[in-house]
């Protein structure tokens, strides 16, 4: 029985489960970085232009050729490793954040597949159970007198019968 539950939970776990998670995560994060693709860039250009046209004209007529190349090496040597820091922390947390709902994913889809099982086990396990009990009561009909042995044995199991059957009715209704 336990290994007929870990055949089922495994095999329709990794075959429905696993593919469609991971395949919209890396779906997800290929669009993030299309994204960062085309923005970068942009965003790159844009700050060139502007400081080329501004502070770095500025300097350069102000304060002279030394203070520009030296302002020229500041700002475009910060920015390089500032923008590749910025963008391998963003990818970093994207890629925390897919592996993360990776997990809940899998984890729900797990618990889903473990709670579908149980219903089915315990659904057979009562109709097994209330088969047992009309089949005792029909026994215990139509042997008429049996020993007072037997008799409280019948009875016995008749009761535990009928106390697992209001367990797993109980069970269900939670």
């Amino acid at each position: 029985m336990a290994s007929t539950l870990n055949e089922k939970l495994s095999v329709e776990f990794m075959s429905r489960v696993i593919p469609s998670a991971s395949q919209s995560a890396l779906t997800m994060l290929r669009r993030r970085v299309h994204v960062l693709q085309r923005l970068v860039p942009i965003g790159l250009v844009l700050f060139v232009v502007l400081y080329e046209v501004g502070p770095a004209d500025w300097i350069h007529t102000q304060l002279g050729n030394n203070y520009h190349v030296l302002a020229e090496i500041l700002v475009y040597g910060a920015l390089g490793p500032l923008l590749a820091y910025l963008l391998l922390h963003f990818l970093d947390r994207w890629l925390e954040e897919r592996e993360t709902s990776e997990l809940q994913s899998q984890l729900l889809a797990q618990e889903r597949l473990r709670a579908k099982i149980s219903r089915e086990l315990t659904d057979d396990a009562l109709q097994t159970l209330f088969a047992a009990s009309v089949l005792m009561t029909s026994l215990k009909s139509a042997l008429g007198e049996v020993p007072p042995q037997t008799a409280d044995a019948l009875r016995d199991t008749e009761a535990a019968v009928d106390r697992a059957i209001q367990q797993l009715r109980d069970h269900l209704q939670t």
